[in-house]
């Protein structure tokens, strides 16, 4: 293998080994500013989805503040309480009776005394005291208003029931609780801009010894209902704890499916809030990048094998041609000369091998002497 193949050769692997190098740092740097930039995007979501569910949920308590604000309810409602009068309660009966049919999002109204005795109700919810429901709120704080819980349906839908004082000059005469459904929650989870194929949000409480999802799931052939003990959803557990933890590498969600995740806990409710979004389809944009770098390679890869190739040669060029003018000295062309031009190594090598060929050219145009004169 003559100098000018060594040449090239080295040139190519050095540059083929520097852009490997230099690829495989690019992409893993890459990769990682991608999963940064995804759980910030989640984490984004996150928040956005907390202030949205914190509007709606002042949004049933400014419709229950509507309702109780209204002193026609009151003052009936302490007419009936004070001597059973039956026109005070019909006056209750016809008010929450308009207040429920007026809106789409409110099942059910019930009066209640100080006792916590119903006085006068409409409207359908299957729910019980039974069921962890009932507290009566504080009669010292007649702004107050508690959310008491929520619960399923037969039909599985979801429903919250709020509950407040009644209440004139301060004084306490009643309970008004109301039962609202909870569309206006799906309509925030529901909606998965942002979100890819895969992810979801999870609104979640703690139930018992159980950790219940509140919103339909997005993967519901996954499994079979939205309750989970807290012993198998320990990020969960955590999250309703309110320590809202960071998620700083993959967890496995309900599907035991890797999934990177954002958290946030609302605490007036006392219920947590993930976004999620599995992490084989982050992945997917990092394998994009991989292929569009592979395929970067291997055009670089080309323009370094031809033009390592050509500047092989072209510096290989005069350390061959001193080459071939040495061979063909050595055949008896003692009159050739190198190309001492330049200032390199080579043209000094050239320069000291023309003065060989000189010296050596001299000394055999001298006459030889006759040693037998």
């Amino acid at each position: 293998m003559d100098i000018r193949t060594k040449l090239a050769l080295s040139l190519v692997f050095v540059s083929l080994i520097s852009m490997a190098l230099l690829g495989t740092f690019a992409y893993h740097t890459a990769e990682g500013l991608l999963q940064e930039i995804s759980v910030r995007q989640l984490d984004a979501l996150a928040e956005s989805k907390k202030r949205d569910l914190v509007k709606v949920q002042e949004g049933w308590r400014d419709q229950l503040r509507l309702i109780r604000s209204r002193s026609d309810l009151r003052q009936s409602v302490q007419a009936y309480l004070a001597d059973k009068n039956p026109l005070a309660l019909a006056q209750v009966n016809q008010i929450i009776v308009n207040a429920v049919t007026a809106t789409d999002n409110l099942e059910q109204i019930v009066i209640k005394d100080l006792q916590g005795k119903a006085v006068a109700s409409y409207g359908e919810a299957e729910w019980n005291d039974a069921s962890g429901l009932g507290q009566v709120p504080p009669l010292n704080e007649p702004q107050v208003i508690t959310l008491e819980g929520s619960y399923f349906n037969v039909a599985g839908d979801l429903r919250l029931v709020f509950s407040s004082l009644l209440s004139i000059d301060g004084v306490g005469i009643g309970h008004i609780q109301v039962v609202f459904d909870g569309q206006d929650l799906f309509s925030i989870t529901g909606n998965y801009t942002g979100l890819g194929e895969t992810g979801e949000t999870l609104v979640v409480k703690q139930d018992l010894d159980a950790v219940t999802v509140l919103n339909p799931l997005r993967h519901p052939a996954s499994t079979k209902n939205r309750r989970y003990p807290s012993s198998q959803s320990a990020p969960l557990t955590q999250l309703l704890a309110g320590e809202e933890p960071e998620f700083s590498r993959p967890i496995k969600d309900y599907r035991d499916v890797e999934v990177w995740a954002a958290s946030r806990y609302l605490q007036d409710l006392q219920w947590g809030l993930m976004v999620k979004v599995d992490a084989a389809e982050e992945a997917k944009r990092a394998d994009g990048l991989r292929e569009a770098m592979i395929d970067i390679g291997l055009t670089l890869s080309g323009f370094a094998i031809i033009g390592g190739t050509l500047l092989g040669l072209y510096l290989a060029r005069p350390i061959h041609a001193l080459a071939v003018l040495v061979e063909r000295v050595r055949e008896g062309e003692t009159q050739l000369r190198c190309d001492a031009t330049g200032d390199d190594e080579i043209a000094y090598l050239a320069d000291s091998i023309n003065e060989l060929l000189d010296h050596l050219q001299s000394d055999s145009d001298q006459p030889k002497s006759d040693p037998h004169a």
